[in-house]
């Protein structure tokens, strides 16, 4: 039997809290801390000195009300008398809710249902706002000093000169970007497979699968080095990219644009290098952790019959 927890404010209670900030304050035999001027909604959520009553131990604090008062559409300050009005609705709703444990009516099959829903939503809340702090924070803490913003600039300068026109086929299918190829051996043009990848394109849209003239921080990290070793009109293989991504490019034309300095690009070569890292960071931060961790596969329905 589940222990009754705050979780239960989350079921319909507008109407009870309408009614409470329009009426009489409550009369109630349950001693609650005076609602003091501090307590409003300026105050920070989940403090120690949040808490405004307790009921047979468990705590009702201001973000209790103030939830509860969005929850009703009042998002603006309310006047004290009312906001005490609103926390007596609170603790006898959770007066009843414990009662309705005590009788076992926790176990309701529908109740249950509902709650494993919430409980979802609260865990997928904090892996993902804490995923985020953490990256955030890894972020800051990754540097990249001026030497190396040079020392890159020294050994790529005549890649990070260079333009390159391209045109691309993106498909998300295996089968399909090996189509597009066979289809390019057979002798079809490349505008041909592409437009045809494209079937509800309008005659307005122009050629999206030319990117134009594309710098060296545009270039996509899947294409690696062969983009830069194709010759003028030379088609590329199947280039294989994350999340199911295939390309095949075509080199239209290559330029250099000797108006790129290290002073002019030194903020985007140190953005670029610190990217690299933090991506590095990832795939390594992700092997470390699952190698120390215990993970646990249980027979899911998400298991093929082969594996």
């Amino acid at each position: 039997m589940l222990k009754t927890t705050s979780v239960l404010l989350l079921l319909p209670i507008a109407a009870a809290f309408v009614h409470a900030l329009t009426g009489e304050p409550n009369q109630s035999n349950t001693t609650a801390t005076p609602h003091q001027d501090a307590a409003t909604s300026n105050q920070s959520l989940g403090t120690k000195t949040d808490t405004l009553a307790t009921v047979n131990g468990t705590p009702i604090g201001e973000a209790d009300v103030r939830f509860a008062l969005s929850s009703g559409g009042h998002n603006k300050e309310v006047v004290p008398k009312h906001r005490k009005n609103v926390l007596d609705v609170i603790i006898q709703r959770e007066l009843i809710s414990q009662r309705a444990v005590e009788l076992g009516l926790d176990a309701n099959a529908g109740y249950q249902e509902k709650l494993r829903r919430m409980e979802a939503q609260f865990s997928a809340f904090k892996r993902e706002e804490l995923s985020q702090l953490f990256w955030r924070e890894m972020a800051r803490r990754t540097a990249v000093s001026e030497a190396e913003a040079e020392k890159y600039f020294a050994d790529h300068a005549i890649r990070i000169r260079t333009e390159l026109h391209v045109w691309q086929i993106l498909l998300r299918d295996a089968g399909s970007i090996e189509q597009a190829l066979n289809d390019l051996k057979q002798g079809t043009s490349f505008e041909e497979v592409a437009a045809k990848q494209l079937p509800k394109l309008p005659k307005t849209a122009g050629k999206p699968w030319d990117l134009g003239y594309m710098r060296w921080n545009q270039v996509p990290t899947a294409w690696g080095d062969v983009v830069y070793d194709l010759e003028k009109g030379e088609v590329s293989g199947v280039l294989r990219g994350p999340k199911n991504r295939f390309w095949i490019i075509k080199l239209i034309d290559k330029r250099e644009n000797p108006d790129i300095t290290l002073e002019r690009i030194k903020p985007t070569v140190m953005e670029v290098l610190k990217n690299a890292k933090i991506e590095e960071l990832h795939e390594r931060i992700d092997q470390e952790l699952r190698a120390k961790a215990n993970i646990v596969y249980l027979e899911t329905p998400y298991q093929s019959s082969e594996e």
